[in-house]
């Protein structure tokens, strides 16, 4: 290992600065979490300089750069430890991994080639008219991009990315380190923009025509069967293409108006019903199908608050009753249960961490508990705290056909799972007349499961409404 780092939201900040990219993808994490990285992401040229300016320092001297090449293959968190491992070296070429240490230490997040040797002649520019960075990342469909060109202006001076990177500055030039940062602006904030995942780059270090400080680039191709994008780049002393990936948009679920005609009038009314996890995804659909039915509605939101006003908002105009309460299942939940008023009859838990996360070991016991963190001890709280309102309430403990499926590296979230099926019947037995339903759900379309490709969906819906009316016919009295 020649170095390790964690990267934190100053740092991102800082590089977001320097470079223009301010996807929120890597700064929001409210938007973060309703994409493939759930969670706030460092810019993989980010990665990159950091990983060539270890390098610089270690091998001081080393020949010039000829060609970079450079493959981004798994999300690293904001952090989240990372460090850099040697994985063959030799007289022509220096290459290396930046691997994630984390829980799943040893899990190869990037792989990067220097290739030594004298830059080669400047290719033909790219003759393409100015394009102005935008204070928002465009939000293109695919089509649009397909002819798309121009020429960017670095975001910030050369000798204003060197400072971050000075090592790397003195080995590469001040001026191709301008260019790569400019090519994050442009993946994260032109073509593809908003939903946009860097995927690699290769380029050549080269003499220069045309000495302004900007990046020219042409879409060479827009694929739709897998999302991809293609551009060639000239500029600061680099030539080349990038490879960049249009991940899957958060999942619009539909609107109670259109939910409206799945449900009996009046069907839940005299409930109050308290969602947890009703800001996105099942708990979002629950909400909107229970208050349609008549039933006083209560949603939590951990950091979404304003998709939570956003459904409230959605409820009310269909003629729901529909409130939102800020909670977080790894706190104590009586605290935080304070302000509800009535004491819910019904209460639905839809809290989740992260699902899907690549690793490299057969079985992480810190991602185990995580899982039960939420999964186990989050509901326990949850339920506890109610049933000293309420000694009749009835649970929903929503559970996965994952707990006897269990897909090749799932078996953390299957034991959680499995784990929960138990405390709920625990909870039947003792805690009487308190009653938990436990139900396994297939994959429903949700942002965790959005990017699966070649997945067919349930309809969430028609999936959990069964589901919704066995939960409410297990109140003994109306609240």
């Amino acid at each position: 290992m020649l170095a390790s780092r964690t990267f934190t939201m100053a740092d991102q900040i800082r590089f977001a600065t320097v470079s223009g990219d301010h996807n929120p993808m890597h700064l929001d994490a409210t938007f973060a979490r309703r994409t493939q990285a759930g969670e706030p992401a460092v810019h993989g040229i980010h990665l990159l300089l950091w990983a060539l300016d270890v390098l610089a320092r270690a091998d001081g001297g080393q020949p010039a750069i000829r060609r970079l090449t450079a493959r981004f293959s798994r999300f690293v968190a904001v952090d989240a430890m990372v460090a850099t491992v040697p994985a063959k070296r030799n007289q022509a070429n220096a290459r290396f991994d930046l691997v994630l240490d984390l829980v799943v230490a040893g899990l190869t997040v990037a792989q990067i080639t220097v290739d030594y040797g004298v830059p080669a002649r400047a290719p033909e520019a790219l003759f393409c008219n100015a394009v102005s960075a935008p204070a928002e990342p465009y939000n293109l469909a695919l089509e649009q991009m397909e002819r798309m060109s121009g020429r960017l202006a670095f975001a910030s001076t050369p000798e204003s990315v060197a400072t971050m990177f000075p090592a790397l500055s003195g080995w590469l030039g001040s001026r191709r380190l301008a260019a790569l940062a400019t090519s994050s602006l442009l993946v994260g904030m032109v073509c593809p923009g908003l939903h946009s995942i860097y995927g690699s780059l290769a380029v050549d270090a080269c003499d220069e025509k045309d000495p302004e400080d900007g990046l020219n680039f042409r879409v060479v191709s827009a694929d739709p069967r897998f999302r991809l994008v293609r551009l060639a780049i000239v500029g600061g002393g680099l030539s080349g293409t990038i490879e960049s990936l249009l991940h899957v948009p958060p999942v619009s679920q539909a609107s109670s108006h259109e939910l409206i005609d799945l449900v009996e009038p009046g069907e839940f009314a005299g409930s109050t019903a308290l969602v947890v996890g009703g800001s996105r995804g099942l708990g979002e659909v629950t909400a909107k199908l229970l208050a349609m039915g008549g039933a006083k509605v209560v949603i939590t939101y951990r950091v979404g608050r304003t998709e939570a006003d956003a459904v409230v908002g959605d409820i009310r105009a269909a003629g729901g009753i529909c409130n939102a309460l800020a909670y977080d299942a790894g706190k104590a939940a009586e605290p935080q249960l304070s302000t509800l008023g009535a004491a819910p009859t019904h209460a639905y838990y839809f809290a989740s961490p992260t699902i899907f996360r690549a690793k490299s070991a057969l079985f992480a016991r810190a991602r185990l508990d995580a899982f039960l963190d939420t999964y186990v001890d989050g509901f326990l709280g949850l339920a506890q705290a109610l049933r000293a309102r309420r000694s009749d309430v009835s649970l929903f403990y929503p559970s996965s056909d994952f707990v006897v499926e269990r897909p090749r590296g799932m078996i953390e979230y299957a034991m959680a799972k499995a784990a929960g099926e138990n405390l709920c019947s625990e909870m039947n037995l003792t805690w009487a007349p308190l009653h938990a339903t436990v139900e396994r759900l297939p994959r429903l379309l949700t942002d965790q499961t959005a990017s699966i490709i070649g997945t067919r969906f349930v309809s969430s819906a028609e999936r959990l409404l069964p589901v919704l009316r066995k939960v409410q016919s297990w109140t003994l009295q109306a609240a």
